[in-house]
């Protein structure tokens, strides 16, 4: 189950630590953490107020870090909170899962799998299939065939000038080489 943060973000705390004229070594000295340390929760996406660092930080800077309200359903009855903070929740959850499904969905379209055709030699195709298709490009993965009624008919009349081209006879008639064992 996903919650909503409504709590401070790495961002307000580089903006009140240039507001201050340090920089993230001299605010590392006076907190007594690691430059790497301010360095992180700068780029966080939510502060976690409990943590040392954060509040030690805080500190250096003059700032108390506002406690921010978990959204959770055990807090939905109590007292002094109007919020329906059940509802929150599944609201926040039902946003998560259809972003997942977008994404699972734009995934779809673009994933390849191994084409699998018969090839001439009796093994499977190891090509990758084209975007979103079960074929690769020389067993049909790129062809969507006609579509209309009238490039239906022209490929039925190619195929028949194609095999027109081919006397019957020829196919029947034994090769010289065979002719000459």
């Amino acid at each position: 189950m996903t919650r909503p943060h409504n709590g401070p973000i790495g961002k307000e705390l580089a903006a009140r630590r240039k507001a201050a004229g340090l920089t993230q070594a001299e605010l590392a000295q006076r907190a007594g953490v690691g430059r790497s340390a301010v360095q992180y929760w700068e780029r966080a996406p939510r502060l976690d107020a409990r943590g040392w660092a954060v509040r030690r930080m805080a500190d250096a800077l003059g700032w108390t870090v506002p406690a921010w309200k978990e959204t959770s359903i055990a807090r939905a009855g109590e007292k002094g909170d109007s919020r329906d903070w059940r509802a929150e929740v599944e609201e926040a959850t039902a946003q998560a899962f259809a972003a997942w499904q977008a994404r699972e969905a734009q995934r779809a379209k673009t994933v390849r799998v191994t084409c699998g055709a018969k090839t001439r030699k009796n093994t499977n195709c190891r090509n990758k299939s084209e975007p979103g298709r079960k074929r690769c490009k020389f067993h049909g993965g790129k062809s969507t065939g006609a579509r209309t009624p009238e490039g239906i008919e022209r490929i039925r009349e190619a195929q028949r000038r194609r095999w027109a081209r081919w006397p019957r006879a020829e196919f029947n008639q034994p090769k010289s080489s065979d002719m000459s064992r």
